[in-house]
């Protein structure tokens, strides 16, 4: 195969500088963790169930089809250097080994992200004697290995979530590790910080992981857009290259190329029906509740999911006054209308026409954030579908429905709540 050094619309990962081996198709559920195999054999891509494929390296399995419960999402995946397995971490703290010794695995209450941080990334140590798990809110727990500190009280992390952690990388020198957060910054625990890319207050050159170089004498980050950035100890090397990446793609993960050299990005590319993610470009997303619709955190811009035209902007009822409408014009649900809620400013007009290229609003971070999901489309704007269906807890059948969408398109989901029945979908509703 050819290896590409752009990514294209039908390649989940771009190899540059290293053998490209094949990818997962760009449907759902999304790619988001790519860790290289033993000894620079091959590489393993994971998607967001919990599947694993792997490429010129032995396939140990996956995680079963129902592992997850509905809101969780596979978020890591690190290889066993002394056998060759691997083991994969979930948002809920879950971790399931592969050919790899289990030592343990964080214990997160069922709650919010905000609350209750997720666990982002997992690494291993070189000997292979343990792991160490990476959560939202930067705290390090080690499984069979040390830990030398994190980043759990230096965060301006809380249920607004301005700065979130995203990738952990060890140092085969000392043991040590790197944590990386969304805005860019990267701190050394027992190992050398090197430096770090400029810090991004939003948009989509927020960093999304970090990665050990295959020279393994430094660091690469990973932005959203495609640019990776290499650090090394000062007349060791270092640089930065930009990746082209198809309308829509953001880069999930890194992971260091063949013993030669190079890097691999997975993709997190999952159009559906002309629909891509509308929270594509947002820094430090946290997935909340749903309730009417799926509640995040996060800063930066939203863009509309597909084609459509702009319905209503502003509602009293709603926090901040902001409930911005559209409805869509092509598509699996088209004639159904969207809403974005809450704290966001508009950036379109009512009537103006918008598509996937479109950003609708810019969300900032605040305490209630953002809520996106269905709104009914006849009647008195700023009402949700299915609006009678919420008793002020419950997730409705159509803030479900609406998430199951987002997720499909490659979105974190929101937390499903257990506090009453959902309610009823309206005959022939679409589903994901």
């Amino acid at each position: 195969m050819t290896p590409p050094t752009s990514a294209s619309t039908t390649s989940t990962v771009v190899a540059v500088g290293a053998p490209y081996l094949g990818a997962p198709p760009t449907t759902s559920p999304a790619a988001v963790a790519i860790a290289r195999g033993r000894a620079g054999h091959g590489y393993y891509v994971l998607r967001a169930n919990g599947s694993v494929s792997a490429y010129g390296a032995p396939d140990y399995g996956s995680l079963s089809s129902r592992a997850l419960p509905s809101g969780a999402t596979a978020t890591g995946l690190a290889i066993d250097p002394a056998t060759g397995g691997y083991w994969i971490v979930a948002s809920n703290g879950l971790v399931r080994a592969f050919h790899a010794p289990y030592h343990g695995e964080p214990r997160i209450p069922v709650g919010g992200w905000g609350q209750y941080p997720a666990a982002v990334a997992i690494a291993s140590v070189a000997d292979g004697s343990g792991y160490e798990v990476l959560r939202a809110n930067g705290a390090v727990e080690g499984f069979g290995a040390r830990t030398y500190g994190s980043l759990a009280r230096r965060l301006a992390y809380g249920a607004t979530a301005p700065v979130v952690a995203v990738g952990i990388a060890i140092d085969p020198a000392t043991g040590g590790y790197w944590i990386a957060t969304s805005t860019g910054g990267v701190y050394g625990f027992h190992a050398p910080t090197l430096s770090s890319p400029p810090t991004y207050p939003g948009g989509v050159a927020s960093a999304v992981t970090v990665a050990i170089t295959s020279t393994r004498n430094g660091y690469e980050v990973a932005r959203a857009n495609g640019t990776v950035i290499d650090y090394a100890p000062r007349g060791q090397g270092g640089g930065s290259t930009s990746i082209g990446l198809p309308f829509g793609a953001a880069v999930s993960g890194i992971a260091a190329g063949s013993v030669t050299g190079g890097f691999y990005l997975a993709l997190d590319l999952t159009p559906l029906g002309g629909y891509y993610d509308p929270l594509r470009s947002v820094t430090s997303l946290v997935p909340q509740e749903v309730d009417q619709g799926v509640d995040y955190c996060g800063v930066g811009p939203v863009y509309a999911m597909g084609d459509g035209v702009v319905t209503n902007l502003f509602d009293a009822g709603w926090p901040s006054g902001v409930f911005i409408s559209y409805r869509l014009t092509d598509g699996p649900a088209v004639g159904r209308v969207v809403y974005v809620a809450e704290n966001v400013t508009p950036t379109v007009a009512v009537g103006a026409r918008v598509t996937p290229a479109t950003v609708i609003a810019v969300v900032h971070d605040a305490k209630t954030c953002l809520e996106t999901g269905w709104a009914r489309p006849t009647g008195p704007p700023g009402y949700a579908m299915g609006f009678d269906q919420f008793n002020g807890k419950n997730s409705t059948a159509y803030g479900l429905n609406f998430n199951a969408l987002l997720e499909a398109l490659g979105a974190r989901p929101g937390l499903p709540q257990p506090y009453g029945a959902p309610g009823v979908l309206a005959p022939a509703w679409p589903r994901w």
